[in-house]
């Protein structure tokens, strides 16, 4: 295990972009037959991470042809601008309704500052450069892509955000799902196996429509899922069961506090109880304060997701 990446099999790499802590967001890179693409990008500040990681494994910059974004959230896709400045042969794939964001990242950057706060976004964030309309691709649902010797092909995969696909490699039998199927810290690993739940980010949180994606990926009987947050995990019907369980247990918190005067508030606070219950069950080690730590960061975003879609259902 290297500071910056975690060398897995395959021909793959998990990257660890250093947003906010260490190993809570990664970017991918799958090599093949001397053929490079990154899985998305983390943020504008994460980009050296990314570089670095290219030069450590003596990769020419040039023999990158892909940056494949699973969605336009920033801690996913925010640095793409900037990183294929350094990649002259790249092109950028993303769903198409988050290529205009990346032509013209305005609004999305109004968007982010809007809810963070413009000394969050320059101090975590960084910036936002836009990418010329001729190094994108619209990445449509079943089109598949060569990398070297490998075919990944996109899966058209709303529920998280509308604007979502994830990437099924069928080497390594795998799905490089975004936020699609879940968030799981490596911290919270038990012998009963990896704690799984759901990021209910603003603005386009769809449970029934999330639920159903999940389901149509199981068909594909995945043996991993490569999370964003964070890294490879095994993936399987238990772990499908238990993300849709907690979406439901999201749902019905939001449910029970829509009239509450305090709303956000009380979303937010049932939601640490929602999460902490299911740590204990699961048996995590971590005492609360270090729980509390770690779920921190999900907390705000969630409670502010599950408010937008009880106001907009």
């Amino acid at each position: 295990m290297n500071s910056i990446y975690h060398e897995l099999d395959f021909g793959i790499t998990c990257i660890d972009t250093q947003h906010m802590r260490d190993d809570f967001v990664a970017a991918y890179l799958i090599e093949d037959n001397g053929r490079i693409a990154f899985i998305d990008t983390g943020c504008y500040l994460s980009i050296p991470m990314l570089l670095g990681t290219l030069d450590a494994k003596n990769i020419p910059r040039e023999n990158v042809d892909y940056i494949i974004l699973t969605h336009i959230h920033l801690d996913h896709a925010g640095g793409a601008g900037e990183l294929i400045k350094h990649l002259p042969n790249a092109k950028v794939f993303v769903h198409e309704y988050g290529a205009n964001h990346l032509i013209d990242p305005s609004k999305l950057r109004a968007g982010v500052i809007g809810v963070y706060g413009e000394l969050f976004f320059k101090q975590f964030l960084g910036d936002l450069i836009p990418i010329a309309e001729d190094k994108i691709i619209i990445a449509k649902g079943n089109d598949e892509i060569r990398l070297g010797n490998r075919i990944l092909k996109f899966i058209d995969t709303p529920g998280h955000a509308r604007h979502h696909i994830c990437i099924w490699d069928e080497k390594s039998q795998g799905i490089f799902s975004g936020d699609t199927l879940g968030v799981s810290y490596r911290e919270f690993d038990t012998p009963q196996g990896e704690l799984i739940f759901p990021p209910t980010t603003p603005i386009q949180f769809d449970p029934k429509t999330w639920k159903t994606t999940i389901n149509q990926l199981m068909q594909l009987q995945p043996k991993y899922a490569y999370l964003t947050h964070f890294n490879r995990i095994e993936f399987t019907q238990k772990s499908a069961d238990m993300l849709i369980k907690h979406i439901d247990g999201f749902v019905k918190i939001a449910e029970q506090a829509q009239h509450e005067k305090n709303r956000h508030k009380v979303i937010k606070a049932d939601l640490l109880n929602y999460l902490l219950n299911i740590a204990n069950k699961h048996s995590v080690a971590l005492d609360e304060a270090q729980q509390i730590k770690l779920f921190k960061g999900d907390l705000e975003i969630c409670a502010q997701g599950l408010g937008i879609w009880l106001d907009c259902p």
